[in-house]
């Protein structure tokens, strides 16, 4: 029998290590965004990605290993759907930060959509609101903290036994709240007890791919919408709350809504793999 070609052996080789490496095959994964996977790895020095173990609308959630034994979250976005689309128009008209992004497929406007979430968590983690912490982003991948223990992710608000759902919870979301708006001067705008995790009685901000600047004009509709989010879910579990009205005044009592600051970052430019920097490949 023929010795294969060294060549064929090499990528042999190569395919079974990839295949060691990312074992699930699902309808998120399409060629483009495998390929992708296999970029992300190769940058972070995975060992393996798991089954997804969170699905919504946009994306789905891997925990990842590294050879070190680290957990990373990659969120996943989906390209072949039109929801994505719909939000972003949504979402970013009127944020000063992506007035200049130019997008024009659907997986181009996927693309900046992780970018946005990507600087959404930046901005927030920096400004000490308790999120999972960003590493990178390549085209429709999004690399985070993994909020959890051995590849199995802590509880979502909504999950919490009654007898761990208490005013000093309730508390901490409202301090992860004005933290975003005041330090981040952002605004979650779908906030709720399905995007938040709780870990060791601390609350973390996940899902903020739609979070706006506090100077949109949407804003403070949305801030108010978060806040009786949480408001109901813990008066349904007998936790007395502050009323929404009140907070929001003294939350934005001394807060300019109308001084953008900050610089402008519009995504418009093509990530690159051989880039080096910390924020993509």
């Amino acid at each position: 029998m023929p010795k294969k070609p060294l060549d064929f052996k090499k990528k042999e080789e190569k395919r079974r290590k990839d295949d060691d490496l990312f074992k699930v095959v699902d309808s998120a994964i399409d060629t483009a965004t495998y390929n992708s996977l296999m970029l992300v790895s190769k940058k972070l020095n995975l060992e393996e990605i798991f089954g997804s173990i969170s699905s919504g609308k946009e994306a789905k959630i891997y925990p990842a290993k590294d050879f070190k034994g680290k957990f990373y979250a990659l969120k996943v976005f989906y390209v072949s759907t039109a929801q994505s689309k719909k939000a972003l128009i949504k979402y970013t008209k009127g944020d000063y930060r992506f007035e200049g992004a130019k997008v024009g497929s659907t997986r181009s406007l996927v693309e900046l959509w992780t970018k946005k979430e990507f600087r959404n968590l930046r901005d927030m983690f920096d400004a000490g609101v308790r999120v999972p912490e960003p590493y990178i982003f390549f085209r429709n991948i999004l690399v985070m903290d993994f909020i959890g223990e051995n590849g199995v992710r802590a509880p979502l608000l909504k999950e919490l036994p009654d007898d761990e759902i208490n005013e000093d919870v309730y508390m901490d979301i409202l301090e992860q709240i004005t933290k975003m708006v005041k330090k981040a001067r952002l605004v979650h705008g779908d906030l709720s007890e399905y995007n938040i995790l709780v870990k060791d009685k601390k609350s973390y901000i996940i899902d903020v791919s739609q979070a706006l600047p506090i100077e949109h004009d949407k804003s403070l509709e949305l801030l108010k919408n978060d806040v009786e989010n949480i408001n109901r879910f813990f008066t349904d579990k007998g936790i007395e709350v502050q009323g929404t009205d009140s907070f929001l005044s003294n939350l934005l009592g001394d807060l300019d809504v109308h001084n953008c600051g900050g610089s402008e970052d519009t995504g418009s430019k093509q990530d690159n793999p051989e880039t080096g920097r910390d924020d993509q490949l």
